[in-house]
């Protein structure tokens, strides 16, 4: 690790001062006072560096805020919109239509989002994406205000907010790297899997907040009697889709605070360019075994788990418990609870040494209580079910990301963190439509065994075949290098 900035300073300091010397009476003095001055500009600009480093890691997290409270409102007033009786009131086939404007481009765009992500500034292209999303959602905050929102409306503002999604992923996964790597110049203790497992939980506390909000849609909220009766809401939905334009908008501001990101200084130009630096991060991630593994995970996660979250859940707390809409949102905040739970637990652990082996643990463990559904449990034992399965996905966000963003070249992470998403993003409506067919064939209980058996088998591939199980994290090799030395 190199030396902290301000020692470098004190260096060049001292080396300055130290050979003023002159026979000629006043020379020296006036050139000492020089040297004095040097010195202490040279102090000040070390502390503005190192503050203007030390507040990136903070203005980062909040971005990520910012990013995912507007994504939890979103997955609120996305459907409620679209099938609440006092706003479009349509059916499902509608609502899966929609869903797939949502979530299409990424799958389209996110490999190109890849190549943009290493050829632009990070910084820039961050402030950019964020006010992009944030138009679609100050439009719709209108139309609903105005009363004149329509279905074509809704699919625009899925189109835009997928692809510019896409361009997102990659540019805010991959930036992380960056804003570590220089916190640890400046003598910084935090690690990338520290700075990672910071992000995931910023995330996670933000979209379970976006969540609780978003549920206050038109719509009042008591509280229990313990907690005062008091009643919540409602919150007009206009009124909640300005809210997320403008958070999207704030995160566009703490940006400003980022660093400059790296760029590659001899990309080409076109489209021809562009697909071959993609066929170059495929190459990358086939060419070694951690990021095959890993991207072959996040595809089979997005089949049997997201597939399972976003269809056969859903179903089971409708048929077999009979809750409606506040009982889906009470379902995904315990998911995500589990998983910020989760993530907490990591942050105390800055260097873990087998962060595959963990993984993998986590994801057995998950599909192992995925077979508690298959029989009629009270309602509150399902909830500690998805709660278990939320601190086992915190683990698995928290380390794969760690993992790739080790393994990953530098000058090919963006494209790289990419390939390793789009393995996610095109299991997940694979996997919900297989999910879907099996719960109309046989029951969402029954098909429980689907999704366990599924990531069961692809964890013993992964532990027999793989280099995942034994690998370990470069934190700890890191330390324990030193330690020896």
């Amino acid at each position: 690790m190199s030396e902290p900035i301000e020692s470098i300073a004190d260096e060049l300091a001292e080396e300055a001062a130290g050979d003023v010397t002159s026979p000629v009476s006043g020379i020296s003095e006036a050139m000492t006072a020089g040297a004095s001055l040097l010195s202490t500009a040279t102090h000040w600009r070390a502390r503005r560096i190192r503050r203007g480093v030390k507040i990136e890691l903070p203005a980062y997290l909040l971005v990520q805020c910012s990013w995912f409270m507007a994504f939890g409102l979103q997955m609120v007033l996305f459907p409620y919109l679209i099938t609440d009786p006092n706003h479009l009131h349509m059916d499902g086939l509608a609502l899966g239509l929609a869903n797939m404007a949502l979530s299409g481009p990424s799958v389209i765009f996110l490999l190109l989002g890849g190549v943009v992500a290493e050829r632009a500034d990070g910084k820039r292209l961050l402030i950019l994406l964020h006010l992009l999303a944030a138009a679609p959602a100050l439009a719709l905050a209108a139309f609903v205000w105005k009363g004149t929102l329509t279905y074509p409306a809704m699919i625009a503002y899925g189109l835009t907010i997928g692809t510019v999604g896409a361009f997102m992923m990659p540019a805010r996964d991959s930036i992380v790297n960056e804003v570590v790597e220089r916190r640890a110049r400046v003598g910084s203790g935090v690690t990338l899997q520290l700075g990672v497992t910071l992000a995931t939980m910023a995330q996670f506390v933000a979209q379970i907040f976006g969540l609780i909000i978003g549920g206050y849609a038109d719509k009042m909220t008591l509280m229990p009697a313990w907690m005062g009766g008091f009643g919540i809401g409602p919150i007009p939905a206009e009124k909640l889709l300005f809210i997320q334009g403008s958070i999207l908008s704030l995160g566009a501001i703490f940006a400003l605070w980022l660093g400059k990101g790296r760029q590659l200084l001899h990309a080409g130009k076109g489209i021809k360019s562009a697909f071959s630096a993609i066929a170059d991060g495929f190459h990358a991630v086939r060419s070694d075994g951690k990021l095959w593994a890993m991207t072959a995970l996040m595809f089979g996660v997005g089949i049997f788990v997201i597939g399972a979250f976003l269809v056969v859940l859903p179903i089971v707390n409708r048929d077999v418990y009979g809750f409606g809409p506040d009982g889906i949102r009470d379902m995904f905040v315990t998911f995500w609870m589990g998983a910020f739970v989760s993530s907490v637990v990591l942050s105390i652990f800055k260097r873990i040494k087998r962060q595959g082996r963990l993984l993998l643990i986590a994801q057995f463990l998950a599909s192992l209580s995925i077979l508690a559904m298959m029989w009629a449990i009270p309602h509150w034992a399902f909830l500690a079910i998805v709660f278990v399965w939320g601190l086992a996905a915190g683990i698995s966000i928290a380390m794969s990301r760690s993992i790739v963003q080790d393994a990953a070249p530098k000058e090919k992470l963006a494209r790289v963190l990419s390939i390793y998403q789009l393995g996610f993003m095109a299991g997940a409506p694979f996997g919900a439509a297989v999910m879907g067919a099996l719960v109309d064939l046989f029951g969402p209980q029954k098909i429980a065994i689907v999704p366990a058996g599924g990531m069961t088998l692809l964890i013993l591939w992964m532990v027999f075949f793989t280099p995942v199980w034994n690998m370990k994290g470069s934190a700890w090799l890191a330390h324990s290098g030193e330690k020896r030395a």
